[in-house]
C-alpha cells in the first residue's frame, strides 16, 4: 500500500500506510498509532471543513464579481454625466455661442461670455 502523509487544517499531520495510521498533533511531535475507523474520522472532518472553505470563498468571489460589476455600471453612469456637464461647458466656453443674435436673449447663466466655463474646463474652477 502506499503511504501518504496528509497534512491536516488543525496543524495535525495524518500518516497511514500498509493498513497502519498515526498521527502527529503538531508537524514535529512523535507520531502516535490511531485506528483506521478514526483516521476515517478524521479525514471526513477535514473534507466537510475544506468543502466549508469552498463554500465561502465561492460566496466572497460571487460578492466581488457583483461589486465589481456594478462599479463598471456605475462608472459608465459617470463617465456619461461627465460627458453631458463637459458638452455643457464647451457650449458656453465657446466664443461664438455669445453673438450678437442672442443679445436680447441671453442665456440661463450670468452673462460672462464663458469665463467660468473656460476654467471648468482647463480643471482649474472651484
Amino acid at each position: 500500500m502506499k503511504e501518504f502523509k496528509i497534512n491536516l487544517s488543525k496543524g495535525e499531520v495524518l500518516y497511514t500506510g500498509s493498513y497502519i495510521c498515526t498521527l502527529s498533533k503538531t508537524a514535529a511531535s512523535t507520531p502516535e498509532p490511531i485506528s483506521l475507523e478514526a483516521a476515517a474520522e478524521k479525514l471526513a472532518e477535514e473534507l466537510i471543513m475544506q468543502q466549508a472553505m469552498n463554500r465561502e470563498h465561492q460566496r466572497q468571489q460571487d460578492i466581488a464579481a457583483n461589486q465589481f460589476r456594478q462599479a463598471q455600471k456605475d462608472i459608465k453612469l459617470l463617465q456619461a454625466e461627465n460627458k453631458r456637464y463637459r458638452n455643457a461647458l464647451e457650449f458656453y466656453a465657446d466664443d461664438t455661442t455669445y453673438t450678437n443674435e442672442f443679445e436680447d436673449c441671453p442665456p440661463a447663466i450670468d452673462m460672462d461670455w464663458g469665463a467660468v466655463a473656460k476654467i471648468a474646463l482647463e480643471g482649474a474652477a472651484e
